[in-house]
């Protein structure tokens, strides 16, 4: 009996961070409040002040539990592929699994790094998520240099490049008008400009020949790209 009451608060404590994540990725953290996360739990609020001290606290945690989640999908994925291209492919996947799953995720994100710059739990929560994906990104590309598919370059430098790419594609997708229709595009994107920026060496968010290959971009190359002209890195090269 006593052996099923730490399985049995654990499971309780997994509603009130799937709870949690459901009201935040709604709402937005500034308009969530404890008695939202109990209703939609099916507890009371008592009971969620009995697993965490307040609102902030739950929150920290939820996000502490969402970094490891995140983690384990990203290595699991990985370590199914042999082949350095295919491993980036499957972090693609991981990272633009639908509309849905992307939109939810990406607001609470979006909504904890806001946090994140003001608060010193939140920030520590944010750099072990960074730590750990640089760490996983980086084994890719140190494979990749090994086995002579990637170009050779500081694989630290190129693993926070390769998040920059991710995450700067993922939040202008969230900008997007109509992210349903766009969301395939940004993901043949990202997969692209990983590869291209891996394999052939190139400058990140922009095509090896400047034209025709982008699937944000039209086929005349103008003016149906969101993301054209709005790259800072690339503007200030310019």
């Amino acid at each position: 009996m006593n052996g099923r009451v730490p399985e049995r608060e654990e499971q309780r404590r997994l509603a009130l961070f799937k709870a949690a994540f459901r009201e935040v990725a709604e709402k937005g953290f500034a308009e969530v409040t404890l008695d939202d996360i109990a209703r939609r739990a099916g507890v009371s609020k008592g009971v969620t002040l009995y697993y965490f001290a307040s609102k902030e606290d739950l929150f920290r945690r939820l996000f502490g539990w969402l970094v490891d989640s995140i983690h384990a999908r990203m290595r699991e994925a990985v370590s199914e592929r042999t082949d350095p291209v295919e491993k980036l492919q499957a972090l693609v996947a991981i990272t633009f699994p639908s509309p849905s799953k992307n939109r939810a995720f990406f607001r609470t994100f979006v909504d904890f790094c806001g946090l994140a710059a003001r608060r010193e739990g939140f920030r520590e929560v944010t750099a072990r998520f960074y730590e750990g994906c640089r760490e996983i990104d980086g084994a890719i590309v140190e494979d990749g240099m090994r086995r002579g598919v990637f170009v050779i370059r500081d694989p630290v430098s190129a693993a926070s490049t390769l998040r920059a790419i991710f995450d700067g594609l993922m939040m202008q997708w969230l900008a997007e008008a109509d992210p349903e229709v766009t969301f395939p595009a940004y993901r043949q994107r990202c997969e692209r400009e990983l590869i291209q920026y891996l394999v052939a060496g190139s400058n990140p968010l922009r095509g090896s020949d400047g034209e025709g290959s982008d699937p944000l971009r039209g086929s005349d190359g103008e003016g149906s790209d969101p993301l054209r002209g709005s790259d800072p890195i690339q503007s200030a090269a310019s």
